[in-house]
């Protein structure tokens, strides 16, 4: 049985947060750039709630058409994690119907993978996990509570959250390899 590696995809495999503020800025011009964004909640003071979620839901429902590319190393990022023997399991806070568009998004840019989880709680998918990559502090702490290998890129969200995080997936890949993912 492999190793189960859990890949979140909003700023982790693409920069997510540059297009939701594009987003966020048609709806109220005022809303902080994703720098600024040092809180989950960052949006409160600029937008609805029903406005942030629709944003997102947009985002993800278009995905594939807009053509937002993946991080450069994206794809090395997790040819090299199944080339080590690893279990891919792509998981996303998206709604079931926006998993047309995430998979045709994943499969343009070759992006590979065992299985995709769509829903809003991933801590769901922890048992048998062996690490997971993500960006949600709150997400990290859980895997951490539960002795399981994590890390992430790092964002100003995240960046003081005493998590392994680097500046890109290389790095990231570097850190597993380290901790003993590599097959």
């Amino acid at each position: 049985m492999r190793k189960r590696v859990i890949v979140d995809i909003d700023n982790t495999l693409w920069d997510f947060g540059s297009i939701l503020w594009e987003y966020l800025k048609a709806i109220n011009a005022h809303t902080p750039e994703p720098s600024a964004w040092h809180e989950w909640d960052f949006w409160e003071d600029y937008i609805t709630e029903k406005e942030f979620y629709i944003s997102i839901h947009s985002i993800h429902l278009n995905q594939n058409h807009h053509k937002f590319k993946p991080y450069p190393e994206a794809k090395s990022f997790l040819d090299s994690l199944m080339k080590d023997g690893y279990y891919v399991l792509i998981a996303s806070h998206r709604d079931e119907d926006t998993r047309d568009s995430t998979i045709k998004w994943l499969n343009t840019h070759e992006l590979v993978f065992d299985e995709v989880h769509l829903g809003h709680d991933k801590s769901v998918l922890f048992n048998d996990c062996y690490a997971i990559i993500d960006d949600s502090p709150i997400l990290l702490d859980k895997a951490k509570h539960l002795g399981i290998v994590r890390t992430g890129l790092m964002h100003p969200w995240n960046k003081e959250s005493g998590h392994p995080l680097f500046d890109n997936l290389n790095k990231v890949y570097e850190h597993l390899k380290n901790r003993g993912v590599e097959g």
